[in-house]
Protein backbone atom coordinates (compact mmCIF):
# COMPACT_ATOMS: atom_id res chain seq x y z
CA UNK A 1 0.00 0.00 0.00
CA UNK A 2 1.28 3.68 -1.28
CA UNK A 3 1.42 5.55 2.30
CA UNK A 4 -0.77 9.14 1.89
CA UNK A 5 0.97 12.36 3.22
CA UNK A 6 -1.41 15.26 4.08
CA UNK A 7 -0.52 18.92 3.74
CA UNK A 8 -1.82 20.69 6.21
CA UNK A 9 -1.21 24.52 7.60
CA UNK A 10 -2.84 27.68 7.63
CA UNK A 11 -4.20 29.66 4.71
CA UNK A 12 -1.54 30.76 2.24
CA UNK A 13 1.64 29.24 3.82
CA UNK A 14 2.34 27.57 0.21
CA UNK A 15 0.44 23.89 0.55
CA UNK A 16 -0.78 23.86 -3.29
CA UNK A 17 2.28 25.33 -4.40
CA UNK A 18 4.24 22.20 -2.73
CA UNK A 19 1.40 20.14 -3.79
CA UNK A 20 2.36 21.01 -7.27
CA UNK A 21 5.97 20.25 -6.62
CA UNK A 22 5.97 16.85 -5.31
CA UNK A 23 3.59 16.04 -8.26
CA UNK A 24 5.07 17.45 -10.82
CA UNK A 25 1.74 19.09 -11.99
CA UNK A 26 -0.39 21.91 -11.91
CA UNK A 27 -3.31 20.45 -11.08
CA UNK A 28 -3.74 22.45 -7.62
CA UNK A 29 -4.89 26.30 -8.38
CA UNK A 30 -2.22 28.50 -6.55
CA UNK A 31 -1.91 32.24 -6.26
CA UNK A 32 -1.35 34.92 -3.53
CA UNK A 33 -5.63 34.64 -2.49
CA UNK A 34 -5.75 33.06 0.97
CA UNK A 35 -8.66 30.67 1.46
CA UNK A 36 -7.94 29.07 -2.55
CA UNK A 37 -7.94 25.72 -2.18
CA UNK A 38 -11.16 24.23 -0.43
CA UNK A 39 -11.55 20.49 -1.43
CA UNK A 40 -8.88 17.44 -0.90
CA UNK A 41 -6.97 17.79 -3.64
CA UNK A 42 -4.90 14.19 -4.29
CA UNK A 43 -1.92 13.08 -6.48
CA UNK A 44 1.28 10.84 -6.69
CA UNK A 45 4.51 12.02 -5.83
CA UNK A 46 7.80 10.74 -7.14
CA UNK A 47 10.55 12.00 -5.39
CA UNK A 48 14.31 10.62 -5.35
CA UNK A 49 12.99 6.95 -6.61
CA UNK A 50 10.26 6.94 -3.66
CA UNK A 51 6.69 7.02 -4.36
CA UNK A 52 3.88 7.96 -2.09
CA UNK A 53 0.43 9.48 -2.65
CA UNK A 54 0.04 13.03 -1.17
CA UNK A 55 -3.18 15.15 -0.17
CA UNK A 56 -3.51 19.28 -0.38
CA UNK A 57 -5.88 20.69 1.94
CA UNK A 58 -7.56 24.19 2.79
CA UNK A 59 -6.12 26.64 4.88
CA UNK A 60 -7.00 25.43 8.28
CA UNK A 61 -7.80 27.81 11.44
CA UNK A 62 -8.22 27.10 15.11
CA UNK A 63 -10.97 29.33 15.12
CA UNK A 64 -12.62 29.25 11.97
CA UNK A 65 -15.99 31.48 13.02
CA UNK A 66 -17.75 31.62 9.14
CA UNK A 67 -19.09 28.36 7.63
CA UNK A 68 -16.74 28.21 4.33
CA UNK A 69 -13.98 28.25 6.51
CA UNK A 70 -15.40 25.66 9.27
CA UNK A 71 -16.48 23.43 6.02
CA UNK A 72 -12.80 23.75 4.72
CA UNK A 73 -11.50 23.03 8.38
CA UNK A 74 -13.41 19.52 8.37
CA UNK A 75 -12.39 18.37 5.09
CA UNK A 76 -8.72 19.11 6.28
CA UNK A 77 -9.81 16.79 9.45
CA UNK A 78 -10.67 14.07 6.94
CA UNK A 79 -7.56 14.10 4.99
CA UNK A 80 -5.14 14.13 8.71
CA UNK A 81 -7.74 11.02 9.74
CA UNK A 82 -6.76 9.14 6.61
CA UNK A 83 -3.21 10.18 6.14
CA UNK A 84 0.05 7.58 7.44
CA UNK A 85 1.94 10.92 7.84
CA UNK A 86 1.50 14.43 8.05
CA UNK A 87 3.25 17.90 6.77
CA UNK A 88 2.62 20.76 8.24
CA UNK A 89 3.42 23.61 6.34
CA UNK A 90 4.73 27.02 7.07
CA UNK A 91 5.81 30.33 6.29
CA UNK A 92 9.11 31.12 6.97
CA UNK A 93 8.84 34.80 7.09
CA UNK A 94 5.45 34.80 8.84
CA UNK A 95 7.16 32.91 12.13
CA UNK A 96 5.42 30.49 14.57
CA UNK A 97 1.48 31.83 14.65
CA UNK A 98 -0.88 31.11 17.33
CA UNK A 99 -2.78 29.02 14.67
CA UNK A 100 0.59 27.24 14.08
CA UNK A 101 0.78 26.40 17.54
CA UNK A 102 -2.68 25.26 18.16
CA UNK A 103 -2.56 22.65 14.52
CA UNK A 104 1.01 20.94 16.02
CA UNK A 105 -0.92 20.21 18.72
CA UNK A 106 -3.53 19.08 17.28
CA UNK A 107 -1.76 16.90 14.91
CA UNK A 108 1.02 15.72 17.85
CA UNK A 109 -2.51 14.30 19.21
CA UNK A 110 -2.90 12.26 16.13
CA UNK A 111 -0.24 10.06 17.10
CA UNK A 112 0.91 10.38 13.36
CA UNK A 113 4.52 10.95 12.18
CA UNK A 114 4.76 14.95 11.84
CA UNK A 115 6.84 16.63 10.18
CA UNK A 116 7.09 20.91 9.52
CA UNK A 117 7.86 22.06 6.37
CA UNK A 118 8.92 25.82 6.53
CA UNK A 119 8.06 27.11 3.76
CA UNK A 120 9.29 30.32 1.94
CA UNK A 121 12.79 29.53 3.64
CA UNK A 122 14.83 31.26 0.56
CA UNK A 123 18.51 32.39 0.43
CA UNK A 124 21.05 32.16 3.36
CA UNK A 125 18.30 33.01 6.32
CA UNK A 126 17.11 29.55 5.38
CA UNK A 127 18.31 27.72 8.72
CA UNK A 128 17.88 30.91 10.66
CA UNK A 129 14.00 31.03 9.55
CA UNK A 130 13.94 27.32 10.42
CA UNK A 131 14.94 27.39 13.90
CA UNK A 132 12.53 29.37 15.62
CA UNK A 133 9.62 26.85 14.62
CA UNK A 134 11.22 23.99 16.97
CA UNK A 135 9.43 25.92 19.63
CA UNK A 136 6.11 23.97 18.05
CA UNK A 137 7.73 20.64 19.47
CA UNK A 138 7.68 18.34 16.69
CA UNK A 139 10.84 16.64 15.68
CA UNK A 140 11.52 17.26 12.21
CA UNK A 141 11.53 21.38 11.00
CA UNK A 142 12.84 21.11 7.59
CA UNK A 143 13.48 24.57 5.91
CA UNK A 144 12.06 24.45 2.09
CA UNK A 145 11.11 26.67 -0.45
CA UNK A 146 8.48 25.07 -2.56
CA UNK A 147 8.28 27.23 -5.15
CA UNK A 148 12.31 26.93 -6.20
CA UNK A 149 12.52 23.14 -5.48
CA UNK A 150 14.51 23.93 -1.98
CA UNK A 151 15.30 21.16 0.80
CA UNK A 152 12.98 18.62 -1.00
CA UNK A 153 15.78 15.63 -0.26
CA UNK A 154 16.11 16.96 2.91
CA UNK A 155 12.13 16.81 3.15
CA UNK A 156 11.95 13.66 1.59
CA UNK A 157 14.64 11.95 4.26
CA UNK A 158 12.67 13.38 7.06
CA UNK A 159 9.42 11.66 5.57
CA UNK A 160 11.63 8.25 5.07
CA UNK A 161 12.20 8.61 8.72
CA UNK A 162 8.92 7.49 9.60
CA UNK A 163 7.77 6.33 6.84
CA UNK A 164 8.07 3.29 4.42
CA UNK A 165 8.43 4.88 0.92
CA UNK A 166 8.18 2.24 -1.55
CA UNK A 167 10.55 2.64 -4.44
CA UNK A 168 7.99 0.84 -7.36
CA UNK A 169 4.13 0.83 -7.31
CA UNK A 170 2.69 -1.91 -9.28
CA UNK A 171 1.02 -0.73 -12.96
CA UNK A 172 -2.96 -1.03 -13.12
CA UNK A 173 -4.16 -3.54 -15.31
CA UNK A 174 -3.77 -2.65 -19.15
CA UNK A 175 -7.67 -3.66 -19.21
CA UNK A 176 -8.95 -0.95 -16.61
CA UNK A 177 -9.75 1.61 -19.19
CA UNK A 178 -10.79 4.76 -16.71
CA UNK A 179 -13.71 6.97 -17.95
CA UNK A 180 -13.11 10.34 -17.20
CA UNK A 181 -16.24 12.30 -16.66
CA UNK A 182 -16.14 15.79 -16.03
CA UNK A 183 -18.64 17.81 -14.06
CA UNK A 184 -18.91 21.20 -15.79
CA UNK A 185 -22.15 23.93 -15.44
CA UNK A 186 -22.93 27.40 -14.38
CA UNK A 187 -22.35 28.13 -10.52
CA UNK A 188 -24.63 26.58 -7.91
CA UNK A 189 -26.34 24.21 -10.36
CA UNK A 190 -25.58 21.53 -7.65
CA UNK A 191 -21.91 20.01 -9.16
CA UNK A 192 -20.68 19.07 -5.87
CA UNK A 193 -23.60 18.18 -4.27
CA UNK A 194 -24.25 15.48 -7.77
CA UNK A 195 -20.62 14.33 -6.88
CA UNK A 196 -21.06 13.75 -2.71
CA UNK A 197 -24.31 11.78 -3.61
CA UNK A 198 -22.63 9.56 -6.14
CA UNK A 199 -19.51 9.18 -3.56
CA UNK A 200 -21.69 8.36 -0.52
CA UNK A 201 -19.95 10.74 1.72
CA UNK A 202 -19.79 14.83 2.08
CA UNK A 203 -16.37 14.61 -0.49
CA UNK A 204 -16.50 17.89 -1.17
CA UNK A 205 -17.38 21.54 0.18
CA UNK A 206 -20.54 22.30 -0.60
CA UNK A 207 -23.24 25.75 -0.06
CA UNK A 208 -25.21 27.84 -1.13
CA UNK A 209 -22.41 30.66 -1.84
CA UNK A 210 -22.30 30.49 -6.08
CA UNK A 211 -18.09 29.58 -6.64
CA UNK A 212 -17.65 27.37 -3.71
CA UNK A 213 -15.85 25.39 -5.95
CA UNK A 214 -12.99 26.86 -7.44
CA UNK A 215 -10.34 23.56 -7.89
CA UNK A 216 -10.67 20.91 -10.79
CA UNK A 217 -10.96 18.29 -8.22
CA UNK A 218 -10.31 14.55 -9.50
CA UNK A 219 -11.88 11.62 -7.62
CA UNK A 220 -11.82 8.19 -8.41
CA UNK A 221 -15.24 6.12 -8.28
CA UNK A 222 -15.91 2.63 -9.16
CA UNK A 223 -19.67 2.07 -10.10
CA UNK A 224 -21.82 -1.06 -8.91
CA UNK A 225 -20.42 -3.13 -12.17
CA UNK A 226 -16.86 -2.81 -11.13
CA UNK A 227 -16.43 0.39 -14.10
CA UNK A 228 -13.22 2.56 -13.27
CA UNK A 229 -13.91 6.23 -13.16
CA UNK A 230 -12.44 9.42 -12.97
CA UNK A 231 -14.85 11.88 -11.60
CA UNK A 232 -13.26 15.80 -12.15
CA UNK A 233 -15.49 18.28 -10.27
CA UNK A 234 -15.25 21.83 -11.82
CA UNK A 235 -15.73 25.48 -10.62
CA UNK A 236 -19.38 27.24 -11.83
CA UNK A 237 -18.00 28.53 -15.48
CA UNK A 238 -19.73 31.98 -15.50
CA UNK A 239 -19.37 34.24 -18.88
CA UNK A 240 -16.40 36.66 -19.28
CA UNK A 241 -18.51 39.70 -18.29
CA UNK A 242 -18.94 39.29 -14.99
CA UNK A 243 -16.03 37.11 -13.91
CA UNK A 244 -14.36 39.94 -11.73
CA UNK A 245 -11.70 38.01 -9.57
CA UNK A 246 -8.06 36.59 -10.71
CA UNK A 247 -8.92 33.43 -8.91
CA UNK A 248 -12.12 33.17 -10.73
CA UNK A 249 -10.85 33.41 -14.15
CA UNK A 250 -8.01 30.38 -13.40
CA UNK A 251 -10.93 27.96 -12.02
CA UNK A 252 -12.60 29.00 -15.26
CA UNK A 253 -9.86 27.71 -17.43
CA UNK A 254 -9.36 24.83 -15.40
CA UNK A 255 -13.12 23.82 -15.88
CA UNK A 256 -12.45 24.12 -19.75
CA UNK A 257 -9.42 22.06 -19.73
CA UNK A 258 -11.19 19.43 -17.82
CA UNK A 259 -13.13 19.23 -20.25
CA UNK A 260 -10.80 19.23 -23.10
CA UNK A 261 -8.90 16.18 -21.35
CA UNK A 262 -12.87 14.54 -20.59
CA UNK A 263 -14.11 11.74 -22.08
CA UNK A 264 -17.48 12.69 -21.27
CA UNK A 265 -18.69 15.55 -20.05
CA UNK A 266 -22.05 15.73 -17.86
CA UNK A 267 -23.38 19.21 -17.64
CA UNK A 268 -25.46 20.48 -15.13
CA UNK A 269 -28.77 22.09 -15.31
CA UNK A 270 -30.53 24.10 -12.43
CA UNK A 271 -34.20 23.12 -13.23
CA UNK A 272 -35.36 25.96 -10.89
CA UNK A 273 -33.21 28.93 -13.45
CA UNK A 274 -34.15 26.34 -16.44
CA UNK A 275 -31.75 26.93 -19.72
CA UNK A 276 -29.51 29.79 -19.98
CA UNK A 277 -27.00 31.15 -22.86
CA UNK A 278 -24.20 30.25 -20.51
CA UNK A 279 -25.57 26.72 -20.20
CA UNK A 280 -25.30 26.54 -24.45
CA UNK A 281 -21.83 28.21 -24.33
CA UNK A 282 -20.40 25.31 -22.00
CA UNK A 283 -22.40 22.51 -23.95
CA UNK A 284 -20.49 24.52 -27.44
CA UNK A 285 -17.39 23.95 -25.72
CA UNK A 286 -17.32 20.52 -24.81
CA UNK A 287 -18.59 19.53 -28.36
CA UNK A 288 -15.24 21.81 -29.92
CA UNK A 289 -13.47 19.85 -27.37
CA UNK A 290 -14.61 16.16 -28.78
CA UNK A 291 -15.59 15.27 -25.72
CA UNK A 292 -19.24 13.16 -25.13
CA UNK A 293 -22.21 14.83 -23.62
CA UNK A 294 -24.91 14.44 -20.82
CA UNK A 295 -27.54 17.31 -19.66
CA UNK A 296 -28.03 16.47 -15.98
CA UNK A 297 -31.14 18.74 -14.71
CA UNK A 298 -30.80 18.90 -11.64
CA UNK A 299 -33.45 19.82 -8.39
CA UNK A 300 -36.23 18.24 -10.74
CA UNK A 301 -37.74 17.57 -7.64
CA UNK A 302 -38.35 21.33 -6.54
CA UNK A 303 -39.95 21.73 -9.91
CA UNK A 304 -42.99 19.86 -10.36
CA UNK A 305 -44.24 16.47 -8.89
CA UNK A 306 -42.89 13.74 -10.99
CA UNK A 307 -44.98 13.43 -14.33
CA UNK A 308 -44.27 12.52 -18.09
CA UNK A 309 -45.80 15.13 -19.26
CA UNK A 310 -43.23 17.85 -17.39
CA UNK A 311 -40.25 15.77 -18.74
CA UNK A 312 -41.76 16.10 -22.53
CA UNK A 313 -41.90 19.52 -22.52
CA UNK A 314 -39.00 20.05 -20.82
CA UNK A 315 -36.82 18.04 -22.65
CA UNK A 316 -38.59 20.03 -25.69
CA UNK A 317 -37.62 22.97 -24.32
CA UNK A 318 -33.94 21.46 -24.11
CA UNK A 319 -34.20 20.62 -27.83
CA UNK A 320 -35.25 24.01 -28.83
CA UNK A 321 -32.34 26.18 -26.96
CA UNK A 322 -29.63 23.03 -27.69
CA UNK A 323 -30.50 21.82 -31.49
CA UNK A 324 -26.47 21.26 -31.94
CA UNK A 325 -27.02 18.69 -29.24
CA UNK A 326 -30.15 16.58 -29.32
CA UNK A 327 -27.56 13.70 -29.98
CA UNK A 328 -27.29 14.11 -25.61
CA UNK A 329 -28.88 12.32 -23.15
CA UNK A 330 -31.52 14.02 -20.63
CA UNK A 331 -31.60 12.77 -17.06
CA UNK A 332 -34.03 14.49 -14.49
CA UNK A 333 -32.47 14.24 -11.19
CA UNK A 334 -31.60 15.46 -7.72
CA UNK A 335 -28.41 15.57 -5.99
CA UNK A 336 -30.60 16.00 -2.52
CA UNK A 337 -33.10 13.10 -2.81
CA UNK A 338 -30.71 10.98 -5.23
CA UNK A 339 -33.29 10.88 -7.53
CA UNK A 340 -31.66 8.85 -10.90
CA UNK A 341 -27.79 9.88 -10.03
CA UNK A 342 -26.11 6.76 -10.38
CA UNK A 343 -28.34 6.24 -14.03
CA UNK A 344 -25.71 9.58 -14.85
CA UNK A 345 -22.56 6.62 -14.38
CA UNK A 346 -24.46 3.99 -16.13
CA UNK A 347 -24.93 6.95 -19.05
CA UNK A 348 -21.28 8.03 -18.77
CA UNK A 349 -19.91 4.01 -19.88
CA UNK A 350 -22.53 3.88 -22.71
CA UNK A 351 -21.76 7.43 -23.96
CA UNK A 352 -17.86 6.27 -23.52
CA UNK A 353 -18.55 2.83 -25.75
CA UNK A 354 -20.01 5.32 -28.75
CA UNK A 355 -17.08 8.00 -28.30
CA UNK A 356 -14.66 5.05 -29.06
CA UNK A 357 -16.92 3.37 -31.26
CA UNK A 358 -15.31 2.45 -34.68
CA UNK A 359 -17.36 1.17 -37.64
CA UNK A 360 -16.33 -1.29 -40.58
CA UNK A 361 -15.93 0.63 -44.06
CA UNK A 362 -18.53 -1.83 -45.27
CA UNK A 363 -21.14 -0.91 -43.51
CA UNK A 364 -20.20 2.82 -43.31
CA UNK A 365 -20.20 2.79 -47.42
CA UNK A 366 -24.08 1.26 -47.44
CA UNK A 367 -24.95 3.92 -44.47
CA UNK A 368 -23.36 6.41 -47.43
CA UNK A 369 -25.41 4.92 -50.09
CA UNK A 370 -28.82 4.62 -48.71
CA UNK A 371 -28.70 8.27 -47.24
CA UNK A 372 -27.93 9.54 -50.67
CA UNK A 373 -30.98 7.19 -52.41
CA UNK A 374 -33.31 8.88 -49.46
CA UNK A 375 -31.99 12.49 -50.09
CA UNK A 376 -29.73 13.29 -53.36
CA UNK A 377 -27.09 15.96 -52.61
CA UNK A 378 -28.43 19.40 -54.03
CA UNK A 379 -26.84 20.89 -57.27
CA UNK A 380 -24.60 23.66 -56.49
CA UNK A 381 -23.60 26.94 -58.20
CA UNK A 382 -23.44 26.40 -62.42
CA UNK A 383 -25.52 23.36 -61.88
CA UNK A 384 -22.65 21.26 -60.82
CA UNK A 385 -23.71 17.81 -59.54
CA UNK A 386 -21.48 17.21 -56.12
CA UNK A 387 -21.01 13.43 -56.06
CA UNK A 388 -20.01 11.06 -53.14
CA UNK A 389 -17.57 8.37 -53.76
CA UNK A 390 -17.22 6.71 -50.53
CA UNK A 391 -16.57 6.91 -46.42
CA UNK A 392 -13.98 5.82 -44.16
CA UNK A 393 -13.43 6.19 -40.54
CA UNK A 394 -10.31 7.79 -39.82
CA UNK A 395 -9.97 8.14 -35.81
CA UNK A 396 -12.31 7.55 -32.31
CA UNK A 397 -12.68 9.60 -29.17
CA UNK A 398 -14.87 11.17 -30.87
CA UNK A 399 -15.85 8.73 -34.10
CA UNK A 400 -14.16 10.98 -37.13
CA UNK A 401 -15.15 10.20 -40.59
CA UNK A 402 -13.65 11.31 -44.01
CA UNK A 403 -15.82 11.59 -46.97
CA UNK A 404 -14.68 11.23 -50.40
CA UNK A 405 -16.11 13.89 -53.01
CA UNK A 406 -14.96 16.26 -56.36
CA UNK A 407 -16.34 19.12 -54.57
CA UNK A 408 -15.80 19.02 -50.71
CA UNK A 409 -15.71 22.52 -50.09
CA UNK A 410 -19.05 23.32 -51.61
CA UNK A 411 -20.99 20.51 -49.64
CA UNK A 412 -23.87 22.74 -48.20
CA UNK A 413 -23.60 22.82 -43.89
CA UNK A 414 -27.35 21.70 -44.46
CA UNK A 415 -26.46 18.56 -46.18
CA UNK A 416 -23.53 18.15 -43.56
CA UNK A 417 -25.99 18.03 -40.88
CA UNK A 418 -28.39 15.82 -42.36
CA UNK A 419 -25.44 13.10 -43.30
CA UNK A 420 -24.84 13.45 -39.64
CA UNK A 421 -28.59 12.87 -38.65
CA UNK A 422 -28.50 9.42 -40.65
CA UNK A 423 -25.71 8.37 -39.62
CA UNK A 424 -27.02 8.48 -35.93
CA UNK A 425 -29.52 6.93 -37.21
CA UNK A 426 -27.89 3.62 -38.48
CA UNK A 427 -25.18 3.43 -35.94
CA UNK A 428 -25.28 3.79 -31.51
CA UNK A 429 -23.65 6.92 -31.15
CA UNK A 430 -25.66 8.45 -28.59
CA UNK A 431 -24.00 11.53 -26.38
CA UNK A 432 -20.95 11.45 -28.90
CA UNK A 433 -20.03 14.46 -31.61
CA UNK A 434 -19.41 12.61 -34.98
CA UNK A 435 -16.96 14.87 -36.91
CA UNK A 436 -17.27 14.86 -40.63
CA UNK A 437 -14.69 15.80 -43.31
CA UNK A 438 -15.01 16.10 -46.94
CA UNK A 439 -11.79 15.47 -48.97
CA UNK A 440 -11.49 15.56 -52.86
CA UNK A 441 -11.85 12.08 -54.75
CA UNK A 442 -9.23 12.40 -57.80
CA UNK A 443 -10.74 9.50 -59.69
CA UNK A 444 -12.21 11.19 -62.78
CA UNK A 445 -10.96 14.78 -63.09
CA UNK A 446 -14.67 15.60 -65.28
CA UNK A 447 -16.48 14.69 -62.49
CA UNK A 448 -18.99 17.08 -62.65
CA UNK A 449 -18.33 19.06 -65.49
Amino acid sequence: MIPLIALVGRPNVGKSTLFNRLTRTRRALVDDTPGLTRDRQYGTANLGGQHFRVVDTGGFLADPGETMASLIRQQALVAVEEADAILLVADGRDGPMPDDHFIAELLRRSGKPVVCAVNKSEGNTRETLALQFHELGLAEVIPISAAHGLGMDELLAALSRGLELPEEVEDAPADATTIRVAVVGSPNAGKSSLINRLLGEERLVTSDIPGTTRDAVMLPYTDKKGRPFELVDTAGIRRKARIALRVEKYSVIAALKAMDQAHVAILVLDALRGITVQDLRIASHALEAGCGLILAINKWDLVVAEHDLAMRNYRQAIHESFPRFTHAPVVFCSAVKGLRIHKLTELASQVWENHQRRVATSPLNRWLEEALNKQPPPRISGGRVIKFRYATQVAVGPPTLTVFTNFPEDVPDSYQRYLENQLRQSFPLSGTPVRLFFRRSHDNRYDGK
